[in-house]
């Protein structure tokens, strides 16, 4: 391992960076913190502290663009998966183990001896895309950075419902001491299932120093932080094969120019912006599938077995973050060296390298399968007319949507399915950035390598393969989880590949050469125009209005804050409804003893049935001895009375609420 590098000026960036991301949580939260800033600051030198060791580590490194935004990425990725680990494991709270991780790193870093390097050239671009990023990351999260406004009797939330699902979970693993303390978000108490919570962990983190609300952590940190990592990771994926100023032109491809659903077609289901907004989880997935990526291929061109495993490693890590995107990635990520790893490697390896990965991937298929939760994996293409409804249903009605009901659903052939449905998927989703694909894929055929010439086009195969092949999840609220998300990674791969290869084209160019460098920097700063216009309104969907802005009665929310503010975090509340959107659980920053969410959820669903009759029956009791020794025995210390709903208590509880507004009254016991 050689003696790792930092720089003044990636010291600099990598703190007004952190400054930024306070100043999210600020404006999301209304108030400025300086223990937000300070925990941030903590949180970046971390990254980058981490980063610079994993880019002295040679093997690991060889022909990666390890520059900062590298760097913070891979740091992030190791510091918070970390964290996650910890949450799980060790008593202490996530403050104490981010204060070991930070120790040990920092140790590490001053027992390498590092050398300080005078950043220039083209190394400034990576500076660049670092600013370029969190300006577009502020741009496109208009919503989430001003998520709340009050209009008489009723509070408007912008960012899209499951926000108050996000917040509590930032909640949760904020208070975490061990496995024993991270409860399903449903009932207090019960542990959580297994699932990708990664993207939790760095907002639980400022969120639990700062002091910060869940809603806040979630609208100011958890939302903008993951769109500011799939800039770095377009970036460092184009640019460790083409140089600084392609993956400059990747992120901002990827940052600032409208997708497919934007540029005429507007079908929102398909949006790469409103998926990255709605499920931030998905970005923090993009960012590491990228650099999962990034390791396969160099471990292939390079021929560089380490590098594989990095590569694979890091697919491994991407699980715990979007486990949709491991599923759809998986195979790929294994069969592509099968085809591509340079060396003496003849026919019968290959042969034999596929046929492994292949029965391997069915094998994880088995398991993933009984992971509670993960939806329904089944190739039989059984759901295709059903994939196609529910895509059509979100067309605007036109012209457009005549032909569309006419020629895909059920009332239609399979042929007509395949061959109308398939090219309005992809341009609805890729616009004028799938044809530009097949034409910079034949440009470039030859003068790059093989393996990522042909990644875009894998990656649509795949996605194809996967959005009809797979059965539909009637058992979910959500039955086309896994079809429909991974348009994200092709979008993702298309975008950047397609920014990126232009930018090479033009910097190769004999009369455009001198010109592209300027003519890329001046243009990203033009384009921040496209978040700055379509950043507002970006999460709203006009076939699900009820979904963003989410409508509350104000009585709700002083009700929820009432608690919040009068009690202590451990306080368990029982709203009458069984808080069916997670609003309360989330703005009272308070566990539920029940929920019955909107989602389907399987796991532990005979649990919470009978939790939820419990509640029903706790609400007839009539005598105030009895109603008092039951909340203390399951430890209920607030129940929440909405309008409407009645209770048969006695009238010394009933007409003794410590708050109420509206019709909304709420009990403390």
């Amino acid at each position: 391992m050689a003696r790792p590098t930092y720089s003044t000026s990636d010291l600099i960036v990598a703190s007004l960076a952190a400054a930024v991301v306070a100043a999210w949580a600020a404006a999301a939260g209304g108030a400025f913190s300086i223990r937000a800033l300070a925990v941030c600051e903590a949180a970046f030198l971390a990254f980058y502290t981490v980063g610079s060791l994993l880019a002295a580590w040679g093997s690991l490194a060889a022909g990666a663009l390890f520059d900062l935004p590298l760097r913070l990425l891979a740091g992030y990725a190791a510091v918070n998966t970390a964290l996650l680990v910890l949450a799980w494991l060790s008593p202490l709270g996530i403050a104490a183990n981010f204060g070991v991780l930070l120790a040990g790193a920092a140790a590490l870093f001053v027992a390498a001896k590092p050398l300080r390097q005078q950043r220039g050239g083209q190394d400034s671009v990576g500076l660049l895309v670092v600013g370029l990023s969190l300006a577009a990351a502020t741009l496109w999260c208009q919503d989430s950075l001003r998520p709340t406004s009050v209009d008489g009797n009723t509070v408007t939330f912008q960012p899209w419902i499951d926000g108050f699902y996000h917040a509590v979970h930032l909640r949760i693993f904020g208070a975490a001491h061990g496995a024993s303390t991270i409860e399903d978000f449903r009932m207090a108490g019960v542990p959580a299932r297994l699932y990708h919570y990664g993207a939790y962990l760095t907002p639980a983190l400022i969120r639990q120093v700062a002091g910060l609300h869940s809603y806040a952590a979630f609208a100011g940190v958890l939302v903008p932080l993951g769109v500011f990592f799939t800039g770095l990771g377009a970036y460092a994926l184009i640019g460790s094969f083409w140089g600084p100023w392609p993956g400059l032109a990747a992120a901002a491809a990827l940052l600032l120019l409208p997708d497919g659903a934007q540029q005429g077609l507007h079908n929102r289901f398909m949006s790469y912006h409103w998926l990255t907004q709605i499920s931030p989880s998905a970005s923090y997935g993009l960012a590491l599938l990228a650099a999962a990526w990034l390791f396969v291929l160099l471990g292939c061109t390079r021929g560089s077995r380490w590098q594989l495993v990095a590569g694979w490693v890091m697919a491994g890590i991407l699980a715990v973050y979007k486990l949709h995107f491991f599923i759809a990635s998986a195979l790929l990520l294994v069969l592509v060296p099968a085809l591509f790893f340079r060396g003496a490697v003849g026919w019968r390896r290959r042969a034999l390298w596929t046929a492994a990965a292949a029965a391997l991937y069915a094998a994880m298929i088995a398991v993933v399968q009984r992971v509670p939760g993960v939806p329904t994996i089944r190739f039989d293409g059984s759901g295709v007319r059903e994939i196609f409804t529910l895509v059509k249903g979100f067309a605007p009605r036109g012209p457009l949507r005549g032909f569309l009901d006419a020629h895909l659903g059920a009332g239609a052939s399979l042929a007509s399915n395949l061959t109308v449905g398939v090219p309005y998927v992809l341009l609805s989703s890729l616009g004028v950035f799938a044809p530009l694909l097949l034409v910079l894929a034949v440009r470039l055929r030859r003068r790059a390598p093989a393996a990522l010439v042909l990644l875009p086009l894998l990656l649509v195969a795949n996605f194809l393969a996967m959005f009809l092949g797979l059965a539909l999840d009637m058992r979910s609220s959500t039955p086309d989880e896994l079809s429909h998300r991974p348009v994200m990674i092709v979008t993702f791969a298309v975008v950047a590949w397609v920014g990126g290869a232009s930018a090479l084209a033009c910097l190769e160019s004999p009369r455009l050469g001198r010109f592209a460098r300027p003519a890329v920097g001046g243009l990203a700063l033009l384009l921040l125009a496209v978040p700055a216009f379509l950043g507002a309104g970006v999460q709203r969907l006009p076939a699900m209005r009820m979904f963003s802005p989410v409508r509350a009665p104000l009585g709700l929310v002083r009700a929820a804050e009432y608690m919040r503010d009068h009690g202590g975090s451990r306080d368990v509340f029982q709203d009458s409804q069984f808080d069916r959107t997670s609003a309360v659980a989330a703005l009272a920053d308070r566990r539920t003893y029940a929920a019955r969410p909107l989602t389907i959820m399987p796991y532990n669903g005979d649990l919470l049935q009978g939790r939820i009759a419990f509640i029903e029956r706790f609400m007839d009791l009539q005598d105030a001895a009895t109603i008092g020794a039951v909340a203390q025995q399951i430890g209920l210390r607030w129940f929440l009375l909405d309008p409407g709903d009645q209770v048969h208590w006695p009238a010394q509880i009933v007409d003794r609420p410590v708050f109420q507004l509206d019709g909304y009254r709420l009990y403390q016991f």
